[in-house]
């Protein structure tokens, strides 16, 4: 659900030798005006990753031991590529500011749907041809549209998973709903497959790509050229859904 980078190799701390000047201040504010990292992430990984979020964020996720220094060199290094991935983050589709009120608009199967209050009334988030809530309901409205949302997952994604995975034989242990940012789905090691319930926004055909592309990684666990060959061979028109789940993820937020 990101644009990102993996600077290095598994197996070893720092396997990449960004180019350090010693001339050139390494500062964040100086040395990448405009495109400082939002956040540096450190954990037991191995190595650095650069990611640009929805929000047309840089992100760096790093070992705990990286060097600033190193951090920031790579980020120069790698300016070109920040600088490209922004700009286009930025000028995808994004939704309209929302106040959870009545004329707010919701995407749900890849349709959209307009909010109505229903005025002194404490119902729910129900589903006509409108999306509508209780007035009385409003303080809680974003909170009761994601419990809204993590249902219909819950009703819908095990169902697809179970029909296409029949239909290509592919047998996965469990599947989960969860609540991830940063991916749409993944595939375990031991064939748990997890959905993130913010599919259920798009359109039927593109969570069909998203359920083959993890079906898939139950027998290919990498993104190899045969990954891609049997995904293909399951769906030809994938990468129609592939594309149009990169270019509108941020039309997939609440």
């Amino acid at each position: 659900m990101v644009f990102s980078i993996d600077s290095g190799q598994s197996g070893s701390l720092l396997p990449w030798s960004p180019k350090v000047s010693s001339g050139r201040n390494t500062h964040p504010e100086n040395s990448m005006p405009g495109i400082s990292p939002a956040r540096i992430l450190r954990s037991r990984r191995r190595t650095v990753s650069l990611e640009i979020t929805t929000e047309g964020e840089l992100v760096v996720r790093a070992p705990l031991r990286a060097p600033e220094t190193w951090i920031l060199a790579l980020i120069e290094e790698k300016r070109d590529w920040i600088e490209r991935k922004i700009a286009d983050m930025q000028n995808r589709p994004s939704p309209k500011k929302r106040h959870f009120a009545t004329g707010d608009e919701f995407l749900f199967l890849g349709k959209m749907y307009t909010l109505v209050v229903l005025a002194e009334s404490d119902a729910a988030v129900t589903l006509g041809d409108h999306l509508y809530i209780g007035e009385r309901r409003l303080p809680e409205c974003r909170d009761l549209l994601i419990a809204w949302y993590v249902e219909k997952a819950k009703e819908i994604l095990p169902a697809r998973v179970a029909g296409i995975a029949a239909i290509l034989d592919y047998v996965p242990k469990k599947i989960r709903i969860s609540d991830a940012r940063r991916r749409w789905a993944s595939c375990s090691s031991t064939g748990t497959l997890s959905f993130s319930w913010r599919l259920v926004l798009a359109p039927p055909e593109v969570i069909d790509y998203v359920v083959v592309h993890e079906l898939v990684h139950l027998r290919q666990p990498d993104h190899s050229e045969r990954f891609w060959k049997k995904v293909q061979d399951a769906m030809p028109e994938y990468a129609e859904h592939r594309r149009w789940l990169r270019e509108n993820e941020r039309m997939l937020a609440l």
